[in-house]
């Protein structure tokens, strides 16, 4: 059995992310590019993440890309979001407004990596990404950070700053034994307790 259909049977009945904030606008002014932007969703995925945390609130992340046009988009890894038939889990690359889309995300926040990314650090973070999603990197359903051929959520974004010069996890990890997914993990918490990160907007 799936290791996502197994997690289902496991967390069906934990409580959901908090209720969706009053509070959706995106604060533009204040974004730059290589941000880390967090979400919670309504899914039962984003209730095992959750269980897994233990005391994060988020269940997913991103990185904000700013395009030639000035319009905003988020890379992410991400299963079950599927565009078309024919379509896998995979890296997207999307307008800032779905990410953030009611239906997708209850509650969310905005996040400065600070400290000694430069410039050129972050264009080289943004670049992998684009890169990334041209080549459809798959959504890896095994959650194997050996494996950099297809990646999960938090680990896609932790290998784009890892190639920017930066470790968010500094060494974080959380060991799960679960039917189907064994061994130690990347969780949203560990990549927002980085120790330059500023969170500077939240919903």
């Amino acid at each position: 059995m799936h290791s996502r259909t197994l997690l289902f049977l496991l967390l069906c009945f934990l409580p959901a992310c908090g209720r969706a904030g009053e509070v959706r606008s995106c604060p533009q002014e204040a974004m730059r590019q290589g941000d880390l932007v967090f979400r919670c969703g309504r899914g039962m995925l984003s209730h095992a993440v959750l269980a897994v945390e233990q005391k994060g609130v988020y269940s997913h992340v991103g990185v904000l890309v700013q395009e030639p046009d000035g319009s905003w988009k988020v890379a992410h890894c991400v299963p079950a979001e599927r565009e078309f038939d024919g379509d896998f889990d995979r890296v997207k690359l999307e307008p800032l407004e779905r990410f953030f889309a009611p239906d997708r995300a209850a509650t969310g926040c905005f996040v400065h990596v600070d400290g000694a990314l430069d410039p050129e650090r972050v264009a080289a973070i943004c670049d992998e990404a684009r890169r990334a999603f041209r080549d459809s990197v798959r959504f890896d359903h095994d959650y194997d950070l050996a494996d950099s051929s297809a990646l999960y959520c938090t680990e896609f974004v932790w290998r784009l700053y890892k190639h920017g010069g930066v470790d968010l996890s500094e060494g974080r990890r959380r060991s799960v034994n679960l039917p189907g997914i064994h061994g130690d993990v990347l969780l949203p918490e560990h990549l927002l307790q980085y120790k330059d990160n500023t969170i500077y907007h939240q919903f």
